[in-house]
């Protein structure tokens, strides 16, 4: 029966690991040349309620409000040595942002760009008629660091829009990537105007490719000064368990619109991110999945997520001014950058719980400093695990000395069992004196493993999230934020790293001495099984860093075996409630007993 189970556990391991690794296909970058703009007919962007819909943005000409006449798309751009953003005059606004450092695809020369494809453009204004994405601004200006935009709306008001980037900033220094901006409504009349509620656009983010666990970065994010909210594509599809047991509603919705103070708010994928940080308060956010393009057919479509922040600036005197301004970040997610900015911003990394988060910025700041040090995020996270191996030595050390220990007792415990069977309070309360008198911790061998837990959440939050890791190589892994797939059988992924971590964790397991019956050992011994199905395609920066954990432990554990042992032999009851006879405890590799060594040191 027990062999008939094993089997059966075994053929579930592997139905599990494949469709496990069939439904998280190895990521294939999403490509924005050659593709088709979104339009309004895609996906219905929100719009303020009793507003009508806007009209779709006329391409490549818009209606200019000053000349009445078509005009065409300008492209105007501002630069520096880290990125190239790019402006449109329809809409006044940012059309593409170009990041020099960061690459498309690996190995690639063309850039990673934000908001491409844009279903509208970034900073554009939402629900302003007459000034927002629909409009032919005019170029009032252009400098190497600042480009004015204006339009103007009927003969009543004028809405000018200036933009402005830093030409020398260091290389952690955020200014890097951020985008002063600001738009000023000018009455042009003798009476107060009355402006109705409306939204800054902050583009749109799209998947940096089709690995299940990397979507989870991809949402729509604000931070309130208390309280940092995320919002993905998944919260607006409906159904789910929480409909089906009637905690919630089971329609899917187009947007999700709210009225809360905000510090700032931001839409991002696994690795780059735009971050708004208005001066004046905004009233709430609107956010919304929009629609990809398919990439080729017979695969599902992609969501991308986008979303407005909404300004209500009422009412502008006569020949007054009323001013929305802001920075606005549009680059990686590297947290010193984004730390370095301050107001909590770098909580677009999505480091989890506050424990979590504590460990993700430690172990991330430790590797990025040695990273400087040895040129290389893979040597980077072998030392940091070294570096963790030695802080927990001692912890661990004691674990595998309490789990030898808790061997050693088996038979006086099985006794035990046997001979109070009939009594479990009499039993456990033996059990516990038998703990007690040969000093051993029954949950001793369990605290290496709680310790180990939140690092391992930490490291799996971090290293999916840094863009730092992107692309860095390690002997054969192309890049340690994705699986170290090699190749392709039948459709299969062959990742090695798993492959080693597995085998190191399966001998590791057989080195532990097992104070446990042999159903529980057989338990124990599918751990490595599972291990490498749950973390077969987690990123290979993780795999690699469990599986330098598992040789160290190795190593520590045939320390540990080795070292002598002069505790005497544990004491208990035999089966027929005697004393069991005198036998001395015979130390490894030595030949001779205690009590024998005791003799001969009375007759010196």
């Amino acid at each position: 029966m027990d062999k008939k189970n094993t089997v059966i556990g075994l053929l579930l391991l592997m139905a599990a690991f494949t469709l496990m690794v069939f439904q998280n296909q190895t990521r294939t970058p999403v490509e924005p040349p050659e593709r088709p703009a979104l339009t309004d007919q895609v996906n219905e962007a929100p719009r303020t309620p009793g507003t009508p819909p806007a009209t779709p943005r006329p391409l490549p000409g818009a209606v200019s409000p000053d000349l009445e006449v078509q005009v065409e798309e300008q492209l105007i751009s501002l630069e520096n040595g880290y990125f190239r953003v790019e402006f449109t005059n329809l809409g006044g606004a940012i059309k593409r942002v170009f990041l020099k450092e960061h690459a498309l695809t690996k190995g690639s020369q063309e850039r990673y760009v934000l908001n491409d494809p844009g279903h509208l453009p970034a900073l554009g204004l939402v629900d302003f008629p007459g000034a927002d994405s629909t409009t032919g601004y005019r170029l009032v200006s252009q400098s190497a660091t600042e480009v004015v935009f204006a339009a103007t709306v009927g003969d009543f008001l004028q809405v000018e829009r200036r933009y402005s980037i830093k030409l020398d900033v260091g290389r952690r220094d955020p200014s890097a990537y951020l985008i002063q901006h600001s738009s000023t409504f000018r009455n042009l009349t003798g009476q107060a105007l009355l402006l109705q509620e409306f939204g800054v656009h902050l583009g749109t983010a799209i998947p940096t490719g089709r690995q299940m666990i990397g979507m989870e970065h991809l949402n729509f994010n604000y931070y309130d000064g208390k309280r940092f909210r995320h919002l993905a594509p998944r919260k607006f599809q409906g159904g789910g368990f929480l409909s089906w047991i009637g905690m919630a509603s089971g329609e899917p919705r187009t947007f999700i619109k709210e009225t809360v103070p905000l510090e700032w708010a931001s839409i991002k994928n696994q690795f780059f991110a735009n971050i708004l940080t208005p001066e004046q308060p905004p009233i709430g956010f609107i956010a919304y999945p929009v629609d990809l393009p398919e990439e080729e057919e017979g695969r599902s479509p992609l969501k991308g997520m986008s979303g407005n922040v909404r300004f209500d600036l009422r009412g502008v005197s006569a020949h007054e001014t009323q001013e929305v301004s802001g920075s606005f970040y549009a680059g990686p997610k590297e947290f010193r950058r984004l730390e370095a900015m301050g107001n909590e911003q770098d909580r677009v990394m999505q480091f989890g719980w506050p424990i979590i988060a504590f460990i993700s910025k430690l172990l991330l700041s430790m590797m990025i400093g040695i990273e400087g040090w040895v040129m290389n995020f893979g040597l980077a996270i072998i030392l940091v695990t070294v570096i963790i191996k030695t802080i927990l030595w001692p912890l661990t050390a004691k674990a595998a000395r309490s789990s030898k220990a808790m061997a050693k007792i088996q038979e006086p415990m099985k006794a035990l069992r046997e001979k109070f069977k009939d009594d479990p309070k009499k039993m456990q309360m033996e059990t516990m004196k038998l703990f007690r008198e040969n000093k051993v911790n029954p949950v001793g061998g369990c605290l290496p493993m709680l310790v180990q837990i939140p690092i391992f959440f930490a490291l799996f939050r971090m290293i999916m999230s840094a863009s730092e890791l992107r692309f860095s190589e390690f002997l054969w892994v192309g890049d340690l934020s994705a699986p170290d797939t090699i190749a392709h059988v039948f459709g299969l992924p062959i990742n090695i790293l798993p492959i080693f971590m597995g085998i190191s964790m399966y001998y590791q397991m057989r080195m532990m001495p097992m104070a446990m019956d042999s159903t529980q050992q057989k338990i124990f011994r599918l751990m490595p099984f599972i291990f490498f199905i749950f973390c077969y395609n987690f990123s290979s920066g993780l795999v690699l860093y469990w599986t330098v954990q598992n040789l160290l432990t190795i190593t520590q554990q045939y320390l540990t075996n080795r070292k002598n042992d002069d505790t005497t032999p544990p004491s208990a009851l035999t089966a027929d409630g005697s004393p069991p006879p005198a036998s001395p405890y015979i130390k490894k590799g030595k030949g001779k007993s205690a009590k024998a060594k005791a003799a001969k040191d009375k007759n010196k």
